[in-house]
């Protein structure tokens, strides 16, 4: 018996349908720039010669930039004031321009109102504060004392290299009240003739053993 033919079915065979983007989808995008390869480089400017560059310090110089405010050189008396303490302490670099608030009449003047009975009360009140007696001093007199303690007062500033009288005279016009009995002492050493007494003690300590030391 012959094999049966089998028919084709009656519907014709469709292609696979493909998804579309766009309301073109056959159009073809480019790129909106163009390649880097493609951008035209432009022409570097020329390296200026040495004229030009003369010419251009020469306007430099000529005219220079405006810089910032400069200050005061020197600074102005109100800004080099200084505490009475600091200038206390700076030696005797500014001795004589602060001497000139007591002159020498009106300290002698000053000194020669202290009696002896104030200075010896004023050392008494000096004993009272230590806890004990100054033992290396047995052999000196009042004046002596109270001189040596007014050399180790270091709030009236240094006493090496400057006279006890300027000493106590700067200490008065700054303010610091160095006390009055100290400069009756004075006035009464220098009318009596002794002039070591302006001098303090640690500065003739001192000038002995340089001279030993040359």
């Amino acid at each position: 018996m012959p094999p049966t033919r089998r028919k084709p079915s009656g519907t014709a065979a469709r292609a696979q349908q493909t998804l579309a983007f766009g309301p073109n989808p056959n159009k073809v995008t480019k790129p909106s720039q163009p390649a880097a390869g493609n951008k035209k480089k432009k022409p570097s400017p020329p390296a200026p010669t040495d004229a030009e560059r003369l010419q251009k310090a020469a306007a430099d110089i000529s005219t220079p930039s405006p810089g910032p405010e400069e200050e005061d050189y020197p600074p102005r008396p109100e800004a080099q004031l200084e505490s009475p303490r600091a200038l206390a302490i700076r030696g005797q670099g500014g001795g004589a321009a602060a001497d000139v608030g007591v002159g020498k009449s009106e300290a002698e003047e000053k000194g020669g109102r202290v009696s002896d009975a104030q200075v010896r009360r004023y050392w008494k009140g000096k004993e009272e504060e230590r806890i004990a007696p100054r033992v290396h001093q047995a052999g000196l007199s009042v004046n002596e004392k109270i001189l040596r303690h007014f050399d180790l007062s270091s709030q009236y500033g240094p006493c090496i290299g400057i006279p006890r009288m300027r000493r106590w005279k700067r200490a008065e016009t700054l303010g610091l009240g160095p006390p009055v009995e100290v400069l009756g002492v004075l006035v009464k050493e220098e009318r009596s003739g002794n002039g070591k007494a302006e001098r303090a003690f640690m500065e003739g300590l001192l000038t002995s053993r340089l001279a030993v030391n040359e």
